[in-house]
């Protein structure tokens, strides 16, 4: 039995002395017993995560998938494949991890990045992995790295109309068109499995960021990375 493990630097161990056998996949394949290949990268993004499941989907038999912030997003050049991982919070720097794309960078989350989009973007991509999953037969966790303002996306319509104010389009917006965009949410929503995703909307490994030792890029240390693994031990269904 072998397990796959994809995220950002949350789940690859960024700070750690050891990712390898410090983070908190590792240690939920030492408690298993299994074996394990862990994907993650800092900087990962949810594309990428959609990219290398499938790409993989043949060659393990459990998934762990955890989803990273829903700004970031995945691009290859062109001469050689080379994978662009695009940050907003990296916007002190770079914009992603080739210097060569920053003003693409700039240009996208100054113009072309709709959080609204993205937040459906991302739904969109966690019903296609757990149905191709599904399809294959593979068992699968998901789990969230950070909270993505879930229950600003996802409240009822009494609050949704006032937790959208901060868009830049939202004034152009008449009731019947933020209306859609709620029920759109609601009928993507209404297609996930939850079954298989631990504590959706009430638990994220960026939780413990406040609660345990963090590192000098503040991801979490030896202490942080073993209570996630005995969160996720606890409450997986797998």
């Amino acid at each position: 039995m072998s397990l796959f493990f994809i995220g950002c630097s949350h789940t690859h161990g960024n700070d750690l002395a050891d990712p390898t056998t410090q983070a908190w996949p590792a240690l939920i394949a030492n408690a298993k017993n299994k074996n394990f290949v862990n994907f993650a990268v800092g900087g990962g993004t949810n594309d990428r995560n959609v990219y290398h499941t499938i790409k993989n989907s043949s060659q393990f038999d459990h998934y762990y998938i955890a989803w990273t912030y829903i700004e970031r997003f995945t691009r290859y050049r062109n001469e050689n494949n080379f994978e662009i991982n695009f940050n907003i919070h990296l916007a002190n720097s770079l914009y992603g991890n080739d210097s060569t794309f920053v003003d693409y960078g700039k240009l996208h989350y100054t113009y072309w990045y709709n959080e609204l989009y993205a937040f459906k973007n991302w739904l969109q991509q966690i019903i296609l992995v757990q149905r191709y999953l599904e399809s294959k037969n593979k068992s699968y966790t998901m789990i969230n790295s950070c909270p993505n303002n879930i229950n600003r996306w996802t409240s009822g319509w009494d609050l949704f109309n006032n937790n959208v104010k901060s868009l830049l389009c939202f004034d152009r917006m008449d009731d019947d068109q933020l209306l859609d965009e709620h029920k759109e949410i609601k009928n993507l929503l209404d297609e996930i499995n939850f079954t298989n995703y631990l504590e959706w909307g009430k638990w994220s490994i960026t939780d413990l960021l406040t609660k345990y030792p963090t590192g000098p890029t503040n991801h979490l240390l030896e202490q942080g990375h073993q209570a996630v693994a005995d969160y996720i031990l606890t409450h997986d269904t797998y």
